[in-house]
């Protein structure tokens, strides 16, 4: 930056004409249309053992059962000072908190 008087000139860089001209580029990024790039799945196989245990963590949980405990929460057959003080009870005896 050079100050002359009382205005501020900032002085730029020299460039010569291809320089100012070229468009600048991220280097390693792909100029590769959409259409070009090969296709990545990404892909899960879990084993009969890995569901066994999933099940097993679980406590065998059906989706059915799931499903009646979700509808007796929504409508509040769980809201007791009883069930909270079980409920707490038995997470601290796990020792999941």
């Amino acid at each position: 930056m050079r100050i002359h008087g009382k205005s501020a000139e900032i002085a730029q860089p020299k460039t010569t004409p291809a320089e100012s001209v070229r468009p600048s580029v991220a280097p390693n990024v792909s100029h590769e249309q959409p259409a070009q790039r090969s296709r990545r799945e990404d892909r899960v196989q879990i084993s009969d053992a890995g569901r066994a245990k999933a099940a097993e963590a679980t406590g065998g949980l059906d989706p059915q059962r799931v499903t009646e405990v979700r509808r007796k929460v929504l409508e509040g057959a769980y809201n007791s000072v009883n069930v909270v003080d079980t409920v707490a009870r038995r997470i601290l005896e796990q020792g999941d908190v």
